[in-house]
């Protein structure tokens, strides 16, 4: 009762609003009680049979589906406790002071009201840090293309000076924000913690009186499980959420293996050390075996997110349909994602099938499970005891993650489908051992593309035309190989690759490669993104003149030459450039 209250208010909804939004939406087909029936439902009168209303409030107030699925385990479990409890509630309530029991409803949506709060923080801190690092490349990109900064500091008329000066009072802005966004996400982190330390320390006291032979303290239906908001895995140093990271395509963050370590600060390298050397637990040696196996064969992560990418590409099948997103992905190909990225994880660490289950680690038997969302997980009942490592990968986000745990019955929920199979609890999914959470996918260029541009590329006949409008309408982008192989439609994508190298030489076009070392330092010398290993870039150059000469340049044929600003005239390039030998 308590916690739909919560909700509703949450959603700033009064008894009537809801009444009316659920009479408009149709969820309960026509079996909408009346409002003064409504009424006494959501004060708790008969609310243990009426799942289906539950279902309807919660979908209604709820912000997004996933949102709504969090809730509703929530109040599952709460109506659990209510069905056991049964006629032992009554002298449970008897055993209860009244003071008590306000102090536990005060903490309980003071508890709520904090994951609001810490939730909205979270999301201010991404938007801030979003801001600043936008208005950071903005000045670097001014600067590198000659608008210097000395031009801007000593106050000349030009018009690069003042877009420059505009944008560095714009970073100012933006980085305090971001600041401001970060002190009041870990202000309410400490408050959170607080909270859910002094609801624990009830639990504790209830199980204590258990054990000791008095009366347990149960506070029925205002009891259910603490759920912790999580800030967005791509952490700073500082602790803000950077929406930026899943750019960087080296990096991967190793969560804590302590399910209640603050996630306010990434981890740094001397904490992940701490974390990889734990002393392995004596209950379950198995598990600590297989994970160290599993950190060693893939420190960074980067062999886990080839396994991935490759599965979706090999189901987009970009060659032959042009397709490069997960959304175009059919219902059954989305299925067959979990048993292809089991199948390439086998064959990219050599992995010896298991008698039981998938593979052998470390000598012990493990199983896979593969979602699309966190906590998707299903596990048949045959499963319990069993170790699985358990995979997510998210295209909408941009993120994997990979963990391994031990399924017990403890650790399952209460529901389960008609097949038998239970999804983790909350206190499941804080069992998990991560291995890598939190760390990017691949980024491809076309899905981060304008629409009107990826069209006019496709509109093109011929596939080399197409290869070479990509690399000059993507410029400063990396381009891989999936994004190849949808553009060109051919087997040998790489020839069309190696012909437009020479062409758009002549327009003074350089494609970098990040498989040389040669082009990804000359990249970095010239402030461009990042490349890694099968993947490209194109950058337009131009020879650079007295007054760019203070921009970064790259010395080909024995001249500067400069990234090219947009009204620069296009001069071909040396040969020196194209035959890949610039220095």
């Amino acid at each position: 009762m308590l916690l739909l209250r919560e909700i509703r208010d949450l959603a700033g909804l009064t008894v009537e609003d809801l009444h009316e939004r659920l009479k408009i939406d149709g969820r309960l087909a026509g079996k909408l009680p009346a409002r003064s029936t409504f009424y006494r439902k959501l004060n708790g009168a008969g609310l243990l049979n009426a799942g289906r209303l539950i279902d309807a409030v919660v979908r209604s107030c709820a912000r997004d589906d996933r949102h709504a699925d969090e809730l509703l385990e929530q109040t599952q479990e709460l109506l659990r406790q209510a069905r056991h409890e049964g006629a032992s509630r009554d002298g449970a309530k008897a055993g209860t002071s009244d003071d008590e029991r306000s102090e536990l409803i005060r903490v309980q949506r003071q508890l709520i009201a904090l994951q609001a709060e810490l939730a909205t923080t979270v999301q201010a801190a991404a938007a801030a840090q979003k801001e600043a690092e936008r208005a950071r490349n903005l000045v670097a990109m001014l600067l590198a293309l000659g608008a210097t900064g000395a031009s801007a500091d000593t106050g000349e008329n030009t018009a690069a000076g003042a877009e420059v000066r505009a944008l560095r009072a714009r970073l100012a802005d933006a980085e305090a924000d971001r600041n401001r966004a970060h002190q009041a996400s870990s202000a309410a982190h400490r408050r959170l913690a607080e909270v859910e330390e002094l609801l624990a320390s009830r639990h504790v006291d209830a199980t204590e009186g258990a054990s000791s032979g008095d009366t347990p303290h149960r506070s029925g239906p205002y009891e259910w499980p603490m759920t912790r908001i999580e800030p967005d895995s791509h952490a700073t140093s500082n602790g803000v959420a950077n929406p930026t990271a899943r750019h960087s395509l080296a990096c991967t963050t190793t969560a804590s293996d302590r399910p209640d370590a603050q996630p306010t600060e990434a981890p740094t390298a001397e904490h992940q050390e701490h974390t990889q050397t734990e002393e392995p637990s004596q209950k379950d040696r198995a598990l600590e075996e297989v994970l160290e196996e599993m950190r060693r064969w893939d420190p960074d992560g980067s062999r886990m997110r080839s396994v991935i990418d490759g599965a979706a590409d090999h189901l987009l099948d970009p060659v032959h349909t042009g397709r490069y997103e997960w959304s175009e992905l059919t219902k059954v190909e989305k299925t067959a994602l979990a048993d292809t990225v089991g199948h390439r994880l086998r064959r990219e660490f050599d992995l010896t099938p298991g008698e039981r289950l998938d593979f052998k680690v470390a000598g012990h038997e493990v199983d896979l499970k593969f979602a699309r969302r966190d906590g998707g997980w299903m596990f048949p009942p045959e499963s319990q005891g069993n170790l699985y490592l358990v995979v997510t990968a998210d295209d909408e986000a941009g993120l994997w993650n990979v963990g391994l745990v031990r399924v017990l019955p403890e650790l399952m929920r209460m529901g389960s489908n008609r097949d038998g199979k239970r999804g983790l609890s909350a206190q499941g999914r804080a069992a998990i051992r991560w291995i890598h959470r939190g760390a990017p996918l691949l980024e491809h260029t076309l899905p981060h593309m304008p629409k009107d541009v990826v069209k006019d590329i496709f509109a093109l006949k011929s596939s080399q035309s197409r290869v070479e409008e990509l690399f000059l309408r993507g410029a400063h982008r990396v381009v891989t190989r999936t994004d190849l192989k949808a553009v060109a439609m051919q087997i040998d994508f790489a020839k069309r690759l190696r012909e437009a190298r020479p062409r758009l030489a002549t327009r003074g076009v350089l494609i970098l490669a990040g498989d040389r070392a040669q082009d990804t330092d000359l990249a970095a010398h010239l402030s461009l993104p990042p490349l890694a290993r099968g993947t490209w870039m194109s950058v337009r150059l131009v020879p650079a003149t007295p007054e760019h000469s203070e921009g970064p340049t790259v010395t080909m044929d024995g001249s500067p030459w400069r990234v090219a600003l947009p009204d620069d005239p296009e001069i071909p390039l040396p040969t020196q450039a194209w035959n890949r030998s610039a220095t």
